[in-house]
């Protein structure tokens, strides 16, 4: 009787085992092709090839307890031929109700890094180009933001203005 019970109780295990077995296998399969999913996707980086362009709002902090908003302000991002190198140019801009024309900035050797999710912006100490020549006194300092699902973010300090952008891809 006591063989019987013994053997009744490793059969009874046995088939525990083989039910509990195949779904801990199954999940720790799941569990891994996602997580070399997660691990692929690190890897991978977004890589900017042709030129792309924004249209969005773009706020100017006017310094006196005012801000300059304008929608419909495109920016385009161009690469460079450098690895993590873009310039930025802001297309017919003004930057004050004040500023008599618009015109065309651009901010060159800009850095970015990316990965397959998003392209990360960011420069400091950038003297803009507009109208043929260089413009100290508008230096880009603080310049930050990111590209993600055809949407783009930029913040940056531009001679003493606060300026931000938020805008997305124009097709």
């Amino acid at each position: 009787m006591v063989l019987n019970l013994k053997l009744i109780y490793n059969v009874i295990n046995m088939k525990t085992l083989k039910k509990i077995k195949i779904p801990v296998i199954i999940a720790f399969a799941i569990v891994s092709f996602l997580a070399y999913g997660c691990e692929k996707d690190n890897k991978e980086s977004t890589v900017l090839t042709e030129d792309i362009t924004f249209s969005g709002r773009m706020t100017v902090d006017q310094l006196d307890g005012t801000n300059y908003a304008v929608d419909g302000v495109r920016i385009k991002i161009e690469p460079s031929t450098s690895e993590g190198i873009l310039t930025i140019e802001m297309l017919q801009v003004s930057f004050s109700p004040k500023m008599p024309v618009k015109l065309d900035m651009k901010i060159q050797e800009v850095m970015y890094s990316s990965s397959s999710k998003k392209i990360i912006i960011s420069g400091n100490n950038i003297i803009p180009i507009a109208m043929g020549g260089e413009f100290p006194a508008y230096t880009i300092t603080n310049l930050s933001g990111e590209i993600e699902n055809g949407s783009i973010t930029l913040s940056m300090i531009c001679g003493n203005y606060p300026l931000t952008y938020s805008g997305t891809l124009q097709l």
